[in-house]
């Protein structure tokens, strides 16, 4: 970089008139810098590439700096558009990353001066080739020479620095010369080959090889250079030391005026690394492969049998049946899980005698590591991998057991536990089975809910809690408010329970900040306030009333919360998932008095349509609907703002709004279906 001393001994040099194009990312000079570095330096910062063509042709620049990034601005290209109509200007390339095919079309535009970004010396370099391209008063219209013309020392220099310098392995090679020796060598190949310019020069490119390098691909180079075209080919070469590589080469001809082929340049990459990774993804998709192959079958009988099953227990039947009787594992079980009793029931088994499960029934309180990983599936929905599962199936002495949950958005059903004569891999067929999981989790709700919205009745259930543990009524006995649940939703990233609620506290911020005191609450955040309403959202690490009534098919349908009770009423199809939901929250909760009970014929009631269309709609759909409708979005003027709620969901408006629009469509949709 210019120092003060050497500025002061270039007042008498005229002022350079600097054009630097495109973005800055980091690594690159910037403008302020280019001018600290050199007071006579009038530079002046031009994004936009065509407003940077026009600037140049408008004429007045000494010197233009581009940047280059791949996925921004395209410095290459610029270099290229202007020595179309500029052959003469300076121009400096600044690029972010080198391979060879920039290196070969930046050479081929003539660049003046090639710098890579994100080095200690950056800006000295590109600072010395503005110097050196500008520090002549007698300029002129002089027009610069091609590297060949040793007559034009300072470009000469410059040109050849540029190809020491380069960051990736330059050669050059005589064409009219037996052998096509080499005349050139850069810095770089000998960083990368071993081999210094003394032992190389008037050798042939071949000495890179040896009894692995492929002669196809020999064959492939020797043949586009007897074309006289430009050629790519990766080859094992080897380095002085004998160690073997993965050289790319790019071999481009240089013609003379006349059209013949006076010299080779050769631009050499070591790509082993890559290489490496691309073997590395050839053999995790050829074991992709084999999996697949191995367990398509049973991937597509599970499949047929949750669309054969009519009733939850078909459906368990069918699926433990095929998985655990099948060849590809030695046996399974299936249990249901008791949110209540904290326990998995054993309801299925199928396969050898030896897959048998040890106990009916699994209390998930329990010690023991296998029962660890049981509770750890059905708590995290995700699968556990059990290496001794002497625990969990009878008479294991060998074998891996892989523990699935059934999964149904934020609501686990039960377990599967798929047991193997060998180990699970690195995890693909575990992510296969998880997803088989979610899709008999989803079969699960789908017959309970079908049983509740088409049976010939459907009971409507009113019940009083007045347990002083439950979340709201804490929270409305220490404010001295009521609440409203407007929707209660589990949430599908497996982060707690998100529940909606509006109530007519006049300070909603000391709502959600008592709230979050509360060890049940994970989030909290006002979502709208009105006159006389707010709309609050918690985000809670799970709710029993839930749990119990998914297992069902059933859900919170209205509920209110003051300072000594939770009211709340739901809808079942049977009296016996009403009783199963009365019995676990009178053994879950205190003071539990049942205010109503009668029945309601479900065919063309708003409860029908609802849940049809709920069903319809993903987890991100339902929620932004919700948020929307309950938070005054639709009515006018409105109440919330889509970024708002954006913001809730922590997603960008671009993806609430998609999620709100889809959502919106099917509920047209379903509303106008025949």
């Amino acid at each position: 970089m210019s120092t003060p001393e050497t500025q002061s001994t270039e007042t008498d040099l005229p002022v350079a008139s600097v054009l630097l194009v495109g973005d800055e990312p980091s690594g690159t000079p910037a403008a302020a810098e280019l001018h600290a570095a050199a007071e006579r330096f009038d530079v002046t910062h031009v994004t936009d590439f065509v407003d940077a063509v026009d600037r140049v042709g408008e004429g007045g620049i000494d010197c233009v700096v581009t940047t280059h990034r791949p996925d921004g601005f395209d410095g290459l290209a610029f270099l290229e558009a202007v020595r179309r109509e500029h052959a003469d200007l300076p121009v400096v390339l600044v690029p972010v990353a080198v391979d060879a095919e920039l290196a070969r079309r930046a050479v081929a535009a003539d660049v003046t001066a090639l710098v890579p970004a994100g080095e200690a010396d950056t800006l000295d370099a590109v600072v010395e080739a503005i110097e050196t391209n500008t520090r002549r008063p007698d300029r002129g219209d002089q027009v610069r020479m091609p590297v060949s013309d040793l007559t034009v020392e300072a470009e000469y220099r410059l040109k050849e620095r540029a190809l020491d310098e380069a960051p990736i392995g330059i050669t050059i090679s005589d064409a009219d010369r037996p052998d096509h020796p080499l005349i050139y060598v850069n810095d770089s190949f000998e960083d990368m080959t071993g081999y210094p310019p003394e032992e190389v020069i008037g050798a042939n490119h071949r000495f890179l090889q040896g009894p692995k390098t492929d002669p196809d691909r020999v064959a492939e180079l020797a043949e586009g250079i007897a074309a006289k075209r430009n050629t790519r080919v990766v080859l094992r070469n080897y380095t002085r030391e004998g160690a073997l590589f993965w050289n790319q080469v790019d071999i481009s001809p240089i013609f003379d005026e006349d059209g013949n082929v006076t010299h080779y340049v050769g631009f050499q990459m070591d790509v082993t690394e890559r290489k490496a990774a691309q073997e590395q993804l050839k053999a995790e998709r050829e074991a992709l492969d084999r999996l697949l192959e191995r367990i398509n079958g049973l991937i597509n009988d599970v499949t047929e049998a949750l669309v054969r099953a009519e009733s939850r227990e078909d459906t368990e039947r069918l699926v433990t049946t095929r998985i655990g009787g099948g060849e590809e594992y030695v046996g399974a079980w299936l249990g249901r899980y008791d949110a209540a009793a904290d326990s998995v029931t054993v309801v299925e088994q199928a396969g050898d005698g030896d897959a048998a499960a040890v106990e009916e029934s699994f209390d998930l309180t329990a010690d023991g590591d296998a029962v660890r990983a049981l509770r750890g599936a059905i708590e995290d929905q995700e699968t556990r991998t059990v290496e001794a599962p002497a625990e969990l199936v009878a008479d294991a002495d060998g074998g891996t057991c892989v523990l699935v949950p059934l999964t149904y958005r934020g609501t686990t059903y039960g377990a599967l536990c798929v047991l193997s004569e060998a180990n699970f891999g690195d995890g693909r067929e575990r992510i296969v089975l998880e997803s088989l999981g979610r899709s008999i989790g989803t079969s699960i709700n789908d017959v309970l809910t079908k049983r509740t919205i088409t049976t010939d009745t459907v009971l409507n259930i009113g019940v009083e809690l007045g347990d002083d543990d439950l979340f709201l009524v804490d929270l409305a006995a220490t404010l001295d408010a009521r609440f409203e649940h407007e929707e209660t939703i589990a949430d599908d990233q497996g982060r707690g329970v998100l529940t909606i609620v509006s109530t007519e506290h006049d300070d909603p911020e000391k709502v959600v900040e008592t709230a979050l005191r509360h060890d049940d609450v994970l989030a909290g955040e006002t979502l709208v306030t009105t006159d006389d309403r707010s709309v609050v959202q918690f985000r809670l690490t799970n709710s029993p009333l839930v749990d119990v009534l998914s297992e069902v098919g059933s859900r919170v349908t209205t509920m209110t919360a003051d300072s000594t009770s939770l009211t709340l009423e739901f809808r079942v199809g049977t009296e016996r998932a009403a009783s199963r939901v009365l019995d676990t929250l009178r053994e879950r909760y205190d003071g539990v008095e049942l205010t109503a009970y009668h029945e309601d014929a479900p065919d063309g009631t708003p409860h029908r349509f609802r849940e049809e269309l709920r069903n319809e709609l993903t987890d991100r759909q339902l929620t932004a609907l919700k948020k929307a409708y309950v938070s005054g979005y639709f009515e006018w003027p409105r109440r919330a703002e889509g970024t708002q709620l954006a913001e809730s969901m922590d997603i960008v408006p671009s993806t609430y709004h998609q999620h709100l629009q889809a959502a919106k469509r099917k509920l047209v949709e379903t509303f106008f279906e025949e």
